[in-house]
């Protein structure tokens, strides 16, 4: 199913992106037609209890004779006949009936916008080809639908927040899920009157008029549409509403028919004022708004497409004498810059080595070192070019001597299955017994280059190899318009330091963003928990562990530096009125030191008792329980997790969230007892609380 929603999605693109493209240009030009059109208006709105008869005994005071008068969707009136002083298209005052002069014409671009739109002047040849343009977003948008649930995980997290890390990428599927219902009205809309245009117009259906029916001064002028007045006393006084048309005799003014238009009429006026926004000038405003999210999106689609037919460059077919092989599963492009640096890292030792995708998974034959740098798509399916490799798994390798490999995981963890896919091929390749892993099976968030070079790093030691991956290959650019902040307080203790730090009031900090800082000379940014103390402080505990902790560890009380602010809310402070339970160790602390509060608990594990001294002082003695591994009495966070079980159950089941931050390894241990916690009392497994938002992780 998921190879189908995206062959849809990209045959869609392909097909008809061209064509919705200029639509949603020239659709931006006509929404904005309404609003100006409304502004135009001349007529003014008439009382809601003005009857058909009042207003034409008032026309009949400006008007020697009347043959028809009408309604436009911005309520003017427009007169056929002779009047006072004037004949010819009249526009009239609803009120008084006095003549008024005609609405000013607007620009030709709007002529020239509505052919283009409608027909991209090729009258009708040109709109079948918009027709099947309109069906085409259809299926743009059934498909897009059926994507942003795979990559959401799910149909109830399908409106969780997505990480704007690339624009065309992830800025795509954030305005097409926030403006997914008007796109879906635009598309269907659109369909509909393509094809009302071309089918046979069903004929009004005649009813039989009762006596009392429709008296004709009981008639008001909001119900009606346009009234045609008789040449000769022969002929009928003819009323069009919305959905009828009602005939009178106009001596006796007795109803003498009425007919019914038909459903597909009615219909096509409804669409055509919600693909239009004729007389609706708020609905206009959201046309223009989501016609400009489509010219983005059509824009993006087309960076995409490419992106992907730009991958057919990478070789299909390797050699036999390669012995090193990159394997590289991909669903929009990115993994590839990182193989690509690694390919050119192997190529400088002169090693023998090619990058192919998963889909071209080659039959290995003697001894094969295998490097799979692969993605994870939606709740912990393949990328898109690597659906059947599980399955093709032992056809592909079974026949080999030994395959060393090593498997490097690219994902986000704001999804429930971060790098699920990339576990499980590890996994599945671990079971053979003539395969060997080469290096303990890692991970990459959201394209963290550091992360990366440390599994090069882990690499180049079980390999003996000195690889050396470009980091200018990675695109490693440093961010522009940095913000200040200046150390206000600095404090040491052994290789940990506190750092209170002044900032910008127009920042709005919350604890649980980030601070990205760049090392000298370094376009590597790291990051680090932020605790926000107050509109213009915030404070980090770092420990000193590299480059850039050394960085800010060395300088001196009252300097600034330069960082920028990376908003984290999927590990802000729940808002509502529930307990939260925190859970941290050694620096993990740092972003709970903002988040005190009244219904809030925290558990913290360190080394020793005088480590907790750097941040005592930001800490309520009143709910906090703190351990310490290397004291008399030894302890760990899990410990507290047992010792207080039944109020740790009793958190749980009464709505309350659990937040985690510091190392993976205490992660795995806390799991671990959480999930003993949550199966002995019948509480929803670790794994549904994640996905539910009630356990929130931020680890490292």
């Amino acid at each position: 199913m998921n190879k189908f929603w995206r062959r849809l999605h990209f045959l869609s693109t392909v097909v008809a992106g061209l064509f919705i493209f200029f639509a949603s240009v020239t659709g931006c030009i006509l929404a904005v037609e309404p609003w100006l059109l409304s502004q135009n208006a001349v007529s003014g709105q008439h009382k809601s209890d003005l009857t058909l008869t009042a207003f034409q005994e008032k026309l009949s005071v400006e008007f020697l004779e009347v043959f028809s008068f009408e309604k436009d969707a911005y309520g003017n009136i427009k007169v056929e006949g002779i009047g006072n002083e004037k004949e010819g298209t009249l526009f009239v005052n609803a009120e008084t009936g006095k003549v008024l002069d005609a609405p000013k014409k607007l620009s030709t671009i709007f002529d020239l916008s509505r052919d283009l739109h409608r027909s991209l002047f090729l009258k009708t040849p040109g709109r079948i080809i918009v027709g099947l343009a309109s069906l085409a977003l259809v299926f743009l948008v059934i498909s897009g639908i059926g994507l942003h649930i795979k990559r959401a995980g799910g149909l109830k997290a399908i409106y969780k927040s997505i990480k704007i890390l690339e624009l065309k990428r992830d800025g795509h599927a954030q305005l097409s899920r926030l403006f997914v219902i008007p796109i879906v009205i635009i598309a269907v809309s659109g369909t509909y009157l393509s094809v009302i245009r071309f089918a046979p117009k069903p004929a009004n259906e005649t009813i039989t008029a009762k006596g009392n029916e429709f008296p004709l001064n009981k008639l008001l002028m909001s119900e009606v549409k346009k009234v045609t007045l008789p040449v000769v006393e022969e002929d009928p006084l003819t009323i069009e509403m919305a959905d009828k048309l009602l005939h009178y005799d106009k001596a006796s003014e007795k109803l003498i028919k009425i007919e019914v238009v038909p459903i597909s009429e009615q219909m096509r006026a409804l669409n055509f004022s919600l693909h239009t926004g004729e007389g609706l000038k708020s609905w206009a405003v959201v046309l223009f708004l989501t016609s400009l999210v489509m010219v983005f999106l059509s824009f993006t689609g087309f960076q995409m497409v490419g992106q992907k037919w730009k991958q057919k460059k990478h070789k299909a077919i390797i050699a036999d004498d390669v012995d090193t092989i990159i394997l590289v599963g991909s669903e929009t492009g990115h993994t590839w810059r990182f193989a690509d640096a690694l390919e050119e890292a192997y190529q400088k030792l002169n090693i023998k080595v090619s990058a192919v995708g998963l889909e071209n998974f080659p039959r290995i034959i003697g001894k094969k070192t295998l490097l799979v740098l692969t993605s994870t798509y939606g709740d912990g399916d393949a990328p898109e070019n690597a659906q059947d490799v599980l399955a093709q798994l032992d056809a592909k390798i079974s026949g080999a001597e030994l395959v060393q490999y090593s498997v490097l995981g690219f994902g986000s963890k704001e999804y429930p299955a971060f790098c699920a896919f990339a576990e499980e091929l590890r996994n599945e390749l671990a079971r053979f017994r003539h395969t060997q892993e080469i290096t303990p099976y890692m991970t990459v968030d959201n394209q963290s280059v550091v992360q990366f070079i440390d599994w090069v790093r882990a690499l180049n030691k079980s390999q003996k190899t000195n690889l050396t991956v470009n980091p200018t290959k990675l695109h490693p650019v440093r961010k522009k318009g940095l913000d200040s902040f200046k150390i206000l307080e600095k404090k040491e203790q052994g290789d940990t330091f506190l750092l209170r730090i002044g900032h910008s009031d127009k920042l709005k900090i919350q604890s649980g963003d980030l601070l990205g800082v760049y090392p000298p000379d370094e376009n590597i940014e790291r990051y680090y928990s932020i605790a926000s103390i107050s509109p213009t402080e915030l404070i980090l505990l770092i420990k000193r562990t590299g480059l850039c902790s050394n960085f800010l560890g060395n300088l001196p009380l009252g300097y600034s530096f330069e960082a920028y602010l990376k908003r984290n809310p999927t590990f802000y402070f729940p808002t509502d009125n529930s307990p939260v339970l925190m859970i941290a160790n050694g620096t993990g602390v740092a972003p709970f030191l903002g988040m005190q509060s009244t219904r809030s608990t925290l558990y913290w594990g360190g080394k020793n008792r005088i480590d907790s001294e750097l941040f005592r002082c930001y800490i309520s003695d009143n709910n906090c329980h703190l351990v310490f591994s290397r004291e008399e009495t030894s302890a760990y966070v899990q410990d507290l997790l047992e010792k207080n079980e039944t109020a740790v159950a009793h958190l749980l089941g009464n709505q309350g969230t659990i937040m985690i931050c510091g190392s993976l390894t205490m992660l795995k241990g806390v799991l671990a007892r959480l999930e003993d916690v949550t199966t002995k009392h019948q509480l929803p497994s670790v794994d549904v609380l994640k996905k539910q938002g009630r356990i929130l992780i931020d680890c490292y």
